[in-house]
């Protein structure tokens, strides 16, 4: 028979079956431990007489218990002795844990009934409770003074330092101390070069790569499924390499659209681009290269104006092409010109009388045909607007206001008296559309706003507290602009734009860019709703797009102190200048389109190929094509 173990309410007999007659003597064994927790004890039995005859049986320990007593029965076993070596064996964690006490005896077992008990003691040393029992006690604890820290473990090469060993590679041997490179026991980590990528976590990113190591691939995400762009192009959803997110991949290519944003019936504006429906009031055909002006798109016919009109991206490519203007040169003795209003059929100009008797008008008004009619319009003026019929009304100093018709004689003059006589500086008028008068808005150097309606008496609008130079609009008061500076006692130095808000009957700052010289703008032009052009001292010149204001490249210094401005889109702007210039921008550059000597002040046109210039000495000069 084999000896073995029975675990009976604590006490484990070792013997042969019931009803063998070797059963009659046991021999008792008592085996304590004290101050630590085995993970296993196992009892060997020899014979003294053979020792070639043992056997090894493991003893049942309570779990949880630092010291204790494991009773056990041993009986003899077939062609055995009585005479048995009794040897105790405490290992720490379990029975492949290391060997932490050990204890021997001798002993007989009786011929019959039990022995007094054999005393086996375990001694070994685990001081802080943690199952791991002291180096000095032959056990593998690192630091039996700290609970938190067990016996050696295996450590893994962690190159990307997120705690997590290299899967693909074997761990070190263990150890209490981590070797260079490694992380703590933990293995798994299927990129070791990425520290974001480790079990233990969410796939947090699409990207064709398993960042969670769990062998599988964005499975968080719903790739491949049907899904519709941000131009509603139909697609399937694919991983976003630029940020991890999931977009939705199409290989359709969306429709552009354009709108017609300068009302010239051709569309250019960016609609968007889609694989829906049209956006509403656009359509998929591009004709229109400027949409800033109704005189350049595909279809119109090329003129001879310095402008794309065909959008061909040919300037004038008709011939004859001549760019030359006509006029008068000026002379000493000549009214002083500061003001020029083009209309329909007919141009004025107005200003200040001169010095001889002989020619002391102040307005001059130059027909289509050629005929020119001089007259005096008492007072000096500084500003003239013409109306659709060929009224010219007249603002100018000490506050009046003027007006005379095509075929009047004499002007009709009223004194506003604003405040000390201060002059008015700019003057622009609004048609009826039921053919009654016009309404004309006048402004002045004290920053008073005047809004006339003939023949009602002019009626203050605002008072703006800012030195108003110029003020423009196009087609109704909600496109006026005025413009100026804000000075001290005549010295300016920050420039100012102001836009009518019709609604609540208020003019409202705009924000100008930051970096602009000192000193008066001078001169405003709205060519639409969308575009507004200004200029002012030190070459400035001003771009408001849809709004916002922005600084263009600066007229060139020769030219001295821009006076005037007329636009028909961002392509075709000009400026009258206090060198006797008029200076043409393109968009990109400035090119002179005409040089005299006076200096001219005022500047005027109803189209690109009908513009008036005014100025000093009697000088005037047309740009008057066909």
């Amino acid at each position: 028979m084999r000896l073995f173990l029975l675990a009976v309410l604590g006490v484990a007999w070792v013997g042969c079956s019931k009803g063998d007659d070797l059963k009659a003597g046991a021999l008792s064994i008592k085996i304590h431990y004290e101050s630590f927790r085995p993970g296993c004890v196992t009892l060997e039995a020899s014979d003294r007489d053979d020792v070639a005859r043992h056997t090894v049986a493991t003893v049942k320990v309570p779990a949880g218990q630092r010291q204790g007593t494991l009773s056990v029965a041993v009986f003899r076993q077939s062609g055995w002795s009585q005479n048995v070596r009794l040897r105790a064996v405490a290992r720490e964690q379990g029975c492949d844990g290391a060997q932490v006490a050990e204890a021997v005896a001798d002993a007989e077992i009786p011929g019959k009934g039990v022995s007094d008990p054999v005393e086996l003691t375990l001694r070994a040393v685990d001081a802080d409770d943690d199952g791991f029992v002291s180096t000095s006690s032959g056990g593998t604890d690192c630091d039996d003074q700290n609970g938190a820290v067990g016996g050696p473990k295996v450590w893994y090469t962690d190159e990307d330092g997120d705690g997590y060993g290299n899967k693909y590679l074997d761990p070190s041997a263990p150890s209490c101390e981590r070797p260079a490179l490694t992380s703590a026991s933990r293995a798994g980590d299927c990129d070791d070069r990425d520290r974001l990528v480790h079990p233990d976590q969410e796939e947090f990113r699409c990207d064709n790569k398993d960042d969670n190591c769990n062998d599988q691939i964005d499975e968080v995400f719903a790739l491949d499924g049907e899904c519709k762009n941000a131009f509603a192009c139909p697609g399937a959803n694919t991983c976003d390499m630029t940020d991890g997110g999931v977009t939705c991949f199409s290989t359709i290519q969306p429709t552009a659209y354009f709108f017609d944003e300068d009302g010239d019936g051709k569309a250019g504006a960016d609609g968007g681009v889609t694989c829906g429906p049209p956006p509403p009031g656009t359509t998929a055909e591009y004709t229109d290269c400027d949409e800033s002006s109704v005189y350049m798109a595909k279809g119109l016919p090329e003129v001879c104006d310095r402008m794309d009109n065909d959008c061909n991206n040919a300037v004038d490519d008709v011939s004859p092409c001549s760019l030359a203007w006509a006029g008068s040169p000026g002379d000493a003795g000549q009214p002083k010109w500061n003001a020029i209003a083009v209309g329909r059929n007919v141009a004025w100009l107005a200003g200040e009388a001169a010095p001889l008797p002989a020619t002391a008008n102040n307005v001059l008004k130059i027909q289509i045909d050629g005929g020119m009619t001089s007259s005096i319009c008492t007072g000096t003026w500084n500003a003239a607007w013409v109306s659709d019929g060929g009224t010219l009304f007249l603002a100018g100093e000490g506050g009046g206001l003027a007006s005379k018709g095509p075929t009047q004689t004499d002007c009709t003059v009223i004194s506003t008296q604003p405040e000390n006589n201060v002059p008015f500086n700019g003057l622009v008028g609004f048609d009826s559309t039921d053919g009654g008068s016009p309404t004309l808005y006048a402004v002045a150097s004290n920053g008073f706003i005047y809004r006339w309606t003939p023949p009602d008496a002019p009626v203050l609008n605002v008072k703006t507290g800012i030195n108003l130079r110029a003020v423009h609009g196009t087609t109704g008061p909600d496109t006026l602009l005025a413009v100026g500076a804000r000075d001290n006692n005549g010295t300016p130095f920050l420039f100012q734009a102001l836009r009518y808000v019709p609604a609540d009957n208020t003019w409202v700052n705009e924000t100008l860019p930051a970096g602009i010289p000192n000193g008066y703008l001078r001169g405003v032009y709205v060519v639409n709703a969308n575009y507004a052009y200004a200029v002012g001292d030190n070459g400035a010149f001003l771009e408001r797009n849809h709004g916002v204001w922005s600084q263009r490249q600066s007229l060139p210094p020769s030219e001295g102190n821009p006076t005037g401005v007329v636009a028909f889109g961002q392509r075709a702007v000009y400026v009258t200048t206090g060198a006797g210039t008029i200076q043409f921008f393109n968009g990109t550059r400035w090119d002179t389109a005409y040089t005299g000597t006076p200096s001219l002040r005022s500047i005027d046109g109803t189209s690109p190929t009908r513009i008036g210039a005014a100025g000093n000495l009697g000088t005037y000069q047309f740009f008057n094509r066909p």
